[in-house]
């Protein structure tokens, strides 16, 4: 890609992005540094319950509750005991994600994103089968997994929390999604680069995650599309934090 390129800004995510971009792998960052190594470092402050008892066991109850107002989801199972679990994103006290288990564990994760507007976030187990978590304030996304019913905030090779720019907040990517090539879910970075002609090429670069989710290597990129208009589908996808049919919770915005 050009050097005189430059992302596009105030695009909104279509879901559309997968099937848009089926059949090709992923964009972002240098492979020495997380997805947007210029970025604030604020981890995020987990709370969890005790670890379950069996391997296919659950998350062990821990009384705690959703908050009321919370905007709710359904999920994938996340524990391990086959049973689907519940997303949520508080906006009191705090902002928080949180995830409450069948079995009845809630785990919150403070969300430190800075950004004035809608933050959002959500949850999907990887081929690799580690749980991630997305949150975002449309700016920055930052990465956590879901391990042994904890929170694990996920750090690059440079030893900070990985980060997505979103929106054209950066010149390091644009976005980030899932691919669901050969029926397994990766994680990719996407960069949505426009050039003098005002037209885009799109980057997906793959994020690969540790089992234990504490750390994400960049693997392989590769051109995906090219000249394309700003109103394309395939570029509006490239710009926000977007997963398929995962479902995404969020709060008003305030």
């Amino acid at each position: 890609m050009s050097a005189h390129r430059k992302p596009g800004l105030g695009l909104l995510w279509m879901v559309g992005l997968s099937l848009v971009l089926a059949g090709c792998t992923s964009v972002g960052p240098d492979q020495g540094s997380s997805a947007t190594p210029t970025a604030a470092s604020t981890a995020s402050t987990p709370t969890s319950s005790a670890p379950p008892t069996g391997p296919s066991a659950g998350c062990a109850a821990n009384g705690g509750s959703i908050p009321s107002g919370s905007d709710v989801a359904t999920i994938d199972d996340v524990d391990g005991d086959g049973r689907p679990d519940t997303e949520f994103y508080a906006e009191s006290p705090q902002f928080e994600y949180g995830i409450q288990t069948a079995s009845g564990a809630t785990i919150v994760l403070r969300d430190d994103l800075a950004g004035p507007g809608r933050h959002s976030g959500w949850s999907a187990p990887l081929e690799t089968e580690v749980v991630i978590t997305v949150l975002d304030d449309s700016r920055t996304a930052t990465l956590h997994a879901f391990v042994d019913c904890a929170f694990v905030t996920t750090k690059g090779v440079d030893g900070e929390p990985y980060r997505f720019l979103l929106n054209g907040f950066g010149d390091t990517g644009t976005g980030v999604s899932c691919a669901t090539d050969n029926g397994g879910r990766q994680l990719l970075g996407l960069l949505a680069s426009r050039g003098d002609d005002n037209l885009y090429d799109i980057t997906q670069t793959l994020v690969d995650v540790s089992k234990d989710g504490a750390e994400a290597v960049n693997g392989g990129s590769s051109q995906v599309a090219t000249g394309l208009p700003a109103d394309d589908a395939r570029v509006t996808a490239a710009m926000e934090s977007r997963c398929g049919d995962v479902p995404k919770v969020a709060t008003s915005g305030r």
